[in-house]
């Protein structure tokens, strides 16, 4: 896992925060309880790096004013680009 430990805590916690709620499609809700777990883990799959990558790419512009966060995640994104483009 090519993540920082503030890399993982602030995915996790968009994770958590944006795609466990009740108003979120079960389907979309499970998918991302995957990926959540595999963060826990440190073994993530092409899929899960695949869906990390798509909720930053949603989330990001709302990090805008927080700047450290959007740092980080950006940095996260970029890692993530990297990772599903050498597969």
């Amino acid at each position: 896992m090519p993540y920082l430990p503030e890399e993982v805590a602030i995915i996790d916690g968009m994770i958590t925060a944006y795609f466990s709620a009740p108003g979120v499609s079960r389907d979309l809700r499970e998918s991302y309880r995957s990926v959540h777990l595999h963060l826990q883990s440190g073994h993530l799959e092409r899929s899960d790096y695949r869906r990390i990558r798509d909720a930053i790419d949603f989330l990001l512009p709302s990090l805008r004013s927080e700047p450290n966060d959007y740092r980080i995640m950006v940095s996260a994104l970029v890692k993530t680009r990297s990772v599903l483009s050498a597969g």
